[in-house]
């Protein structure tokens, strides 16, 4: 572990604290949306859902841009990036990104930040031989650059000399780790705010990763209940024969996919019941706006 110096910048910020006990139903826009038409999809169900999320997956588009649209389009959503990639991104470049969408919409962004797609990484010349070590490093000195600290370290893929935001948010965003393996999920309980679960983890994957999560946030001496899990779903509303071709890269296990709106709610109520307060689905149908439409309409009054 790389040795982080920090100095505080004085004057307390206040913390967007993503924990909460009120469901929380937001909506992946696509990473197959056609950029030119984001803004309309974006603003076609920005009333429906709490939250949406952007995608940032290679080679389609990016996830920063794509947020500060759909922030600047529309006044009252909050907006997610899920997923950063940590190779991909330098972390001085993506907390002055960050830190910018905190200011200009304050208290109405959440970071996601990840390991990656390994082949992709691999792909652009940036898969790196300790994705965890890598995956620490960077965390680490986002955390503290969003903080308004100065900031020296000297890791094995973060090298930071004397580094501070001229601009850094009043309101520190959450910071979210989008993870899945054992060792990445307990670094997530102890350095973020909260942990994004792919598609594919039902309830017995979910308890699982709660109790990796507990062991970092205990070991770092944090509240494991402060520790939001946001829980993406593939949804489908309709027949196995509309469903749009998946993600190969996307888990594989338990999915909320039925072929009605009383059936997708009790794949989703199942998670509601063991506690998860923050839910993304993920449309799976041929038509994006359709089925992100039936959802709204036809499966969230029944939760």
């Amino acid at each position: 572990m790389p040795d982080i110096s920090a100095t505080h910048n004085p004057g307390a910020r206040q913390r967007d604290g993503a924990e909460g006990t009120h469901l929380s139903i937001g909506a992946m826009l696509r990473r197959d949306v056609h950029p030119s038409k984001l803004l309309a999809h974006a603003q076609a169900h920005a009333d429906q859902f709490d939250e949406l999320w952007v995608v940032e997956d290679l080679p389609f588009a990016g996830g920063i841009a794509q947020a500060a649209a759909v922030l600047a389009q529309n006044p009252a959503v909050t907006i997610g990036h899920g997923i950063a990639p940590a190779p991909f991104r330098n972390p001085v470049a993506l907390a002055m990104e960050w830190a910018t969408l905190a200011e200009a919409f304050p208290g109405r962004f959440r970071a996601g930040l990840g390991h990656g797609v390994h082949h992709w990484m691999a792909s652009i010349g940036t898969r790196s031989a300790s994705p965890l070590s890598r995956l620490r490093e960077t965390t680490e000195a986002l955390v503290s650059l969003l903080d308004g600290e100065t900031v020296s370290c000297d890791g094995d893929y973060v090298k930071l000399d004397n580094i501070r935001l001229q601009f850094p948010p009043s309101i520190v965003p959450p910071l979210f780790l989008g993870v899945s393996g054992p060792k990445s999920l307990q670094l997530s309980g102890e350095l973020a705010a909260g942990t994004i679960l792919g598609e594919g983890h039902g309830p017995a994957e979910i308890e699982a990763a709660r109790g990796h999560i507990a062991i970092g946030a205990e070991r770092a001496g944090r509240d494991p209940s402060d520790h939001q899990v946001t829980v993406y779903v593939g949804c489908l509303v309709g027949t196995q024969e509309e469903m749009a071709p998946r993600n190969p890269d996307a888990a594989v296990g338990w999915e909320a996919i039925n072929a009605d709106p009383e059936g997708v709610a009790a794949s989703l109520t199942e998670l509601i019941e063991i506690g998860i307060t923050s839910i993304v689905v993920v449309p799976m149908g041929l038509d994006v706006d359709q089925q992100l439409d039936r959802i709204a309409t036809e499966v969230l009054p029944l939760l």
